[in-house]
Order: C-alpha cells, then sequence, then structure tokens
C-alpha cells in the first residue's frame, strides 16, 4: 500500500503544477497598454524678423573676427 501512495503523489505533483500552469494560461488576460499620449499644440519658434537685433549683431562680429584671424595667419 505504500508503495502505491508513493506513486501517486509523485504523479499527482507534477500533474497538478502542469494542470495550474495550463489553467493560468488559458484564463490570462492580455496586460494592458498605456494609453497613448494625448495630442497638444507645440510652440512655434520665432521667425528671423520678430528676432532681437542683437543677435544679428553678435553673429556679423563673430564673422568679421573669423576674417581678421584669416587675414593675420598670412
Amino acid at each position: 500500500m505504500d508503495r502505491k501512495l508513493i506513486l501517486l503523489c509523485a504523479a499527482a505533483i507534477p500533474l497538478g503544477l502542469a494542470g495550474g500552469y495550463a489553467w493560468s494560461a488559458l484564463t490570462a488576460r492580455p496586460p494592458r497598454t498605456a494609453a497613448p499620449p494625448k495630442a497638444t499644440f507645440a510652440d512655434i519658434p520665432e521667425s528671423p524678423e520678430e528676432l532681437p537685433v542683437a543677435s544679428d549683431q553678435e553673429w556679423e562680429n563673430r564673422a568679421e573676427d573669423n576674417k581678421a584671424s584669416a587675414a593675420n595667419r598670412r
């Protein structure tokens, strides 16, 4: 009788685990995904006409410095 009991327990444990795994696989719901972000309006960059004149002067000064340094190298 002890031998039948050991065989029964040895067979019941793996079959129970396999049955539980199959049951969870059959009744599983797909994972929830986050909702896509809602669209928002992006800020439009300023046009060149609206930019301050000071930055234009700064770029002109840099360009003139490069010309001067290139003339000094010769």
